[in-house]
C-alpha cells in the first residue's frame, strides 16, 4: 500500500523550520557565490514583508532556514521563488541540465520557545556535525555568528510570539 503524503500547512504569522535538499545530493552549495545567493534570496523575501528570517544555514547540499511566514501565500510559493532563481542560475553557470532541487521540501512549524531554540540550535550546529568546522560561529554561510556576537552579514529576528 502506497502511503500518501499529508497536504502541506500555511499558517499565517506561524513559524518553519524548513530543510531543502539539492537534487542526488549534489553539493553546489559550497560555491560561495551560490551560497550567499541562496540567503540573500531569504533576505529578499524578509525585505519584501514575505517572512520574518530568525536564522539559516547553508551546507554543501541542503539548508536550512528557520523563519515566520508573514505576507506570502504558503510556503511552497516561497521555497518556489527562491528556488527557481537559483535554478535558472545553476544551470547557466555550472552547466547542470536536470533537476536542481528534489521535488519535496521538509517544514516543520515551530511550537513553542523551546522547540524554537532546539530548531536554531540544530540549524547552527549542522556544520559542526559535518565536520566543516569546529566552532558554529566559524561557519561563513549560517545565522550563528550573529546570534552569538551580535554581528554578521544578515540580521535576523528572534521569536515571533
Amino acid at each position: 500500500m502506497r502511503h500518501r503524503r499529508l497536504p502541506r500547512l500555511d499558517l499565517k504569522e506561524r513559524t518553519y523550520c524548513l530543510t531543502c535538499c539539492t537534487e542526488g545530493r549534489r553539493d553546489f552549495l559550497q560555491d560561495p557565490r551560490f551560497a550567499q545567493g541562496l540567503i540573500n534570496l531569504y533576505v529578499e523575501a524578509r525585505e519584501r514583508g514575505d517572512i520574518v528570517l530568525h536564522g539559516y544555514v547553508v551546507m554543501p547540499d541542503h539548508y536550512h532556514v528557520l523563519f515566520t511566514l508573514v505576507g506570502e501565500n504558503s510556503v511552497s510559493n516561497l521555497v518556489r521563488r527562491v528556488h527557481s532563481v537559483l535554478s535558472r542560475r545553476a544551470r547557466r553557470e555550472l552547466g547542470i541540465t536536470d533537476r536542481v532541487w528534489q521535488r519535496r521540501f521538509y517544514d516543520h512549524v515551530v511550537r513553542d520557545d523551546d522547540d524554537w531554540n532546539e530548531q536554531l540550535g540544530y540549524i547552527h550546529t549542522n556544520p559542526v556535525l559535518a565536520e566543516l568546522v569546529e566552532d558554529a560561529k566559524e561557519y561563513p554561510w549560517s545565522s550563528c555568528r550573529f546570534w552569538q556576537t551580535g554581528e554578521g552579514p544578515v540580521r535576523c529576528t528572534g521569536p515571533w510570539w
